[in-house]
């Protein structure tokens, strides 16, 4: 299901109640330059969507792993559960991290030691979201996360402590 950009402000504007507001100059260039950082985040949102999968809000990934909030929040100190943070300071996670399972969506495999792999060097967790994205020529162009769903962790994780040691120095 889609929804047109212009409907979504449409009706926003008549649930805010103005819609017939007279602005004056001051006003109408605040409201633009909202206007045109919320459009360009929507447009940094799908890029990397595009690369990475979808994000997940905190809501989204509670329903999808059946989870509390406590066990979300130990997933992410675990290693279990990259958390993405917007510019904004919104949090999302990481939805490729998961795969499906009859018990409803579990970390992959052999996250744990990816991620925690990457732990030591300050990186933004944008970054271990798009390198695990990426096809590497060492997985045989593979991505990080297709060869861990192919169950070759070992190699991965090796990948990943070079990766951010190079990024880390």
């Amino acid at each position: 299901m889609s929804t047109p950009l212009k409907k979504v402000v449409d009706d926003q504007l008549d649930a805010s109640g103005m819609a017939a507001e007279e602005l004056s100059d001051d006003d109408a260039r605040y409201v633009a330059d909202g206007v045109r950082r919320m459009l360009s985040s929507l447009k940094a949102r799908r890029a990397w969507e595009k690369h990475i999968g979808p994000i997940l809000t905190h809501k989204q990934t509670l329903e999808v792993t059946g989870w509390s909030k406590q066990a979300l929040s130990q997933g992410v100190r675990d290693n279990r559960v990259l958390r993405l943070t917007a510019a904004d300071g919104t949090a999302g996670y990481w939805s490729d991290g998961f795969t499906e399972t009859a018990a409803g969506y579990r970390p992959i495999a052999g996250i744990k030691n990816v991620l925690g792999a990457w732990a030591h060097a300050d990186v933004e967790p944008w970054t271990i979201a798009s390198w695990m994205s990426s096809a590497q020529p060492e997985l045989d162009g593979r991505t990080p996360r297709q060869a861990l769903l192919d169950g070759d962790s070992a190699d991965v994780e090796k990948l990943a402590r070079q990766a951010s040691e190079r990024l880390a120095s």
